[in-house]
């Protein structure tokens, strides 16, 4: 009876470990369906189809749940503080340090060539209405996405065609941008007709200039991209706390404000020395000592 104890609190210990594991690091909505199946589908049947259905063993399956689960974050923790491009932030909002130069997160894996949206030549325009319509294609799943999550508000905002050509554009342009937040939303203004310059402490001087409307939060933010505009999110790098040595800027795009605060709206951006994100609210794109500090503007296109 001892080896069959030892055997289901063991399980336990791997279910649980896997759970945890799940829940930190799935990049889409975790479902309490999923942690019921890993928990009880796999994990129980599988006791009971292992070892014959007792309580006692079903105690030890849930003891071996209990040492995976926080095993697993006892672990990260030591982990975390061992590492010095992490610290205590990243368990609450994922927020870290930016990864240093000769660093890099395997990932997606940049194309070699891209095509010149801003300024297509003639030959080229056949290529760059390929990739634009791909590049639409590309962001249909994410907008149905966008209005799953919306499905229960009192109404669902309309999409406007202008919006969807801001995340159209945002889509094919961050994979050549991602290391580069002035680069990225210059290059999505250029394939809107909008001509911005200089780094993000001089985009954040353009949109303060004559056609562009500055908003107070980003709500209204969120509103404007909804109805198709243009939207820029930006911080100069003195307005920073504590200043550093670059400003940062980010496109705001039609989407839902984060879950947490209900403030902050989805951005697209680059990241100068690391990688951006796509689709992400505001919140991540910015330090907490920043983010309430950022300056919106809007435009038509």
């Amino acid at each position: 009876m001892v080896i069959k104890l030892l055997g289901a609190g063991s399980f336990g210990v791997l279910i649980g470990w896997y759970i945890y594991y799940v829940n930190r690091y799935r990049k889409g909505d975790v479902q309490l369906s999923d942690i019921t199946t890993l928990v009880g589908v796999i994990g129980g049947a599988a006791v009971t189809t292992l070892f014959d259905p007792k309580a006692d063993l079903f105690g030890a399956y849930g003891v071996g749940l209990f040492i995976g689960f926080f095993g697993y974050f006892t672990v990260l923790i030591g982990l975390v503080k061992k590492s010095p491009n992490f610290d205590m932030d990243w368990f609450l909002d994922g927020r870290r340090k930016t990864v240093p130069a000769d660093y890099y997160i395997p990932g997606e894996i940049e194309a070699a060539t891209r095509p010149a949206f801003d300024a297509p030549q003639p030959d080229m325009a056949p290529v760059a209405a390929a990739a634009s319509a791909a590049a639409i294609a590309a962001v249909g799943a994410v907008l149905t996405e966008k209005v799953r999550l919306l499905s229960d508000a009192d109404a669902t905002p309309v999409m406007p065609g202008d919006a969807n050509r801001i995340i159209a554009a945002c889509e094919a342009e961050w994979p050549a941008n991602k290391a580069d937040c002035s680069g990225f939303v210059k290059d999505v203004a250029a394939q809107l007709g909008i001509t911005l310059t200089g780094d993000a402490d001089g985009i954040v001087g353009d949109i303060h200039s004559a056609g562009w409307r500055i908003l107070r939060r980003g709500v209204d933010a969120k509103d404007a991209a909804d109805k198709g505009e243009f939207v820029i999110a930006g911080l100069k790098s003195s307005d920073h706390d504590p200043a550093r040595g670059h400003g940062h800027v980010a496109v705001v795009v039609s989407g839902p404000l984060d879950a947490a605060y209900g403030k902050y709206p989805t951005v697209y951006w680059g990241s100068l020395g690391g990688t951006g994100e796509r689709a992400k609210t505001l919140n991540w794109a910015w330090r907490k000592s920043d983010r309430d500090r950022v300056v919106f503007a809007a435009r038509p296109i």
